[in-house]
């Protein structure tokens, strides 16, 4: 399978843009430096993929075209062992998580360059985002619908009759598991968060946060979601809906996230589902 590499030029512009420092907040070390070679330098720093360059990769999305996959956008530049690390562990650094590192770095590096102190950089507030990562789902047949034909057996009974080359009408139980992901993308910790439903459209069931939660910088908790639905049809219908990851019944489902930072301030993160995705929007 070809891959949607960088060019040359996009890699030099994603080193350029965080001034040949690693992306990495937890690292940020320099990547370029003198050769023995008085005419060449040494370099240990690398244009990562965000999202996979080719099939099988981590973080691979099926949607973006080889444009898109190749574009700057969708590249950031780590030093050699931080980009073998996300690649490895791609569980633990999802495309939110670097895309919050790349934004940052080049904040940063725009910040050194106006000649503003470090301090100002950041502005101290924590800052959870989540992911909804789908895990597994099925559907059970739970009984034949009355929707079926009919007909009278041998003792006078009325019993459900399914012809040969007949899809019977069945009344499914479709379930989606889920990993609740909550991110602290910044450089801040959180603490004492809780996590709030507040649509009537709730997920079926919920694992409730630890009671110690607090979440150190570009951190994460995961909590367990399922949300069960039910239709009545053949095995198509319950197949067309189970093809997609996240239903169209939960659009519309809406919770906040409460937390504080180390000033004991309050922040919420404000999210809903619409169109399949999760929409995180900081309220204060």
């Amino acid at each position: 399978m070809a891959r949607d590499d960088f060019s040359k030029d996009t890699i030099t512009k994603l080193a350029e843009r965080v001034g040949f420092l690693c992306s990495n907040p937890a690292c940020r070390t320099h990547t370029v430096g003198p050769n023995s070679e008085q005419t060449k330098s040494t370099r240990i720093g690398k244009g990562a993929h965000i999202t996979a360059a080719a099939v099988g990769g981590p973080r691979y999305e099926t949607g973006l075209t080889p444009e898109q996959r190749s574009h700057i956008s969708n590249g950031i530049w780590l030093c050699a062992n931080c980009a073998d690390l996300i690649d490895k562990d791609e569980g633990k650094f999802p495309t939110i998580l670097l895309n919050s590192w790349k934004a940052d770095a080049e904040l940063e590096m725009h910040k050194r360059l106006k000649g503003e102190p470090l301090e100002s950089v950041a502005v101290g507030e924590p800052y959870l985002e989540v992911d909804l990562v789908w895990q597994r789902g099925g559907r059970s047949p739970r009984g034949y619908s009355n929707k079926n034909p009919v007909e009278v057996d041998e003792n006078g009974r009325w019993v459900t009759f399914i012809g040969a080359g007949v899809k019977p009408i069945i009344h499914w139980e479709l379930n989606w598991s889920y990993a609740l992901k909550i991110y602290n993308n910044s450089s801040y910790p959180a603490y004492n968060i809780c996590f709030r439903q507040i649509s009537d459209l709730k997920f079926t069931t919920l694992e409730k946060l630890p009671i110690k939660n607090n979440l150190p910088p570009y951190d994460y908790l995961e909590l367990k979601a399922k949300y069960v639905d039910r239709v009545e049809g053949i095995h198509t219908v319950a197949d067309e809906i189970m093809a997609k990851k996240i239903p169209d019944a939960l659009n519309g489902l809406t919770f906040e996230i409460v937390y504080f930072d180390e000033g004991r301030q309050e922040h919420r993160t404000g999210l809903k589902i619409v169109d399949g995705t999760i929409e995180n929007n900081k309220i204060i």
